[in-house]
């Protein structure tokens, strides 16, 4: 159910997560390729682009999600009439980043988008570990309805063992995976869209929920401060696949799903 895209060369990295299991292979690949697409006809050369040229970022980020899930509904639609499956359309999640270099400020810029409940963080040495996607989910809703506040969300939302959670609060926590947008979804789609300068030793964390749902940010913080370059994305999904495999009452984390994870570490200026 989970497609990867990655242009080096381009600056463009995402994690697309599929619903289901048949359609939602299909609903994430073809959102990883529609995007990858318009990205290369968007920005021919394959390096990453200077800041100063002219391209609007944020409207090719909208542009790139709208026109996936315009292909995916269609998609949708002409497998409802071929298979007679009115209730399994495709869908998925995705998160998004492109990155560029600002030739003003001397510095690295990223943009990026998601929709759904696959999430990017930022590490930065020093820093505490910084979400910079709010889930499309249950939780959101809970804080839109006024059943708890955005801190209490993070809290349960974090939580590892039952005994953190008050009975109420453990239903949501039960519920926390139930996503409320995603690329072919019937509703009207919202892209969330957001960008942020990235420092020589930052590191940009895409991933899908099958591993933030198995590790806390405390536990990634730990990861991204001290794996390797070259392994960490690799030992972010293992150790999301050795709790996955752990279910006991006091981790209740502890989860099987597909899980996919990539690490962008910025090295030094352009």
């Amino acid at each position: 159910m989970m497609t990867v895209l990655l242009d080096r060369r381009r600056g463009l990295a995402a994690v697309f997560d599929g619903v289901g299991s048949g359609p939602g292979q299909l609903a994430s690949q073809l959102a990883a390729r529609v995007m990858r697409r318009i990205w290369k006809q968007q920005h021919a050369e394959s390096s990453i682009i200077i800041a100063s040229e002219q391209l609007t970022l944020a409207d090719t980020l909208l542009h790139m999600f709208n026109e996936a899930h315009r292909v995916i509904r269609l998609e949708g639609e002409r497998r409802a009439r071929r298979l007679e499956l009115y209730n399994d359309y495709p869908a998925t999640t995705a998160a998004l980043t492109l990155f560029c270099y600002d030739d003003t400020t001397h510095v690295y810029h990223m943009f990026y988008a998601h929709v759904g409940d696959s999430r990017i963080y930022r590490w930065r040495p020093g820093e505490p570990l910084q979400r910079l996607t709010e889930d499309d989910g249950y939780l959101s809703l809970k804080i839109a309805d006024g059943s708890v506040t955005p801190e209490d969300a993070l809290r349960i939302d974090q939580a590892f063992s039952r005994s953190e959670l008050t009975r109420l609060e453990k239903s949501y926590f039960d519920n926390r995976n139930g996503i409320t947008q995603a690329l072919g979804h019937e509703k009207s789609l919202i892209v969330h869209i957001g960008d942020i300068d990235i420092l020589p030793g930052d590191r940009i964390l895409i991933c899908s929920d099958g591993i933030h749902d198995n590790l806390t940010d405390a536990a990634l913080a730990v990861l991204l401060e001290k794996e390797k370059r070259t392994t960490i994305a690799k030992k972010i999904v293992q150790q999301a696949i050795e709790c996955s495999h752990q279910p006991t009452s006091e981790n209740m984390r502890a989860k099987s799903d597909d899980m996919s994870a990539i690490v962008v570490t910025c090295h030094s200026s352009f």
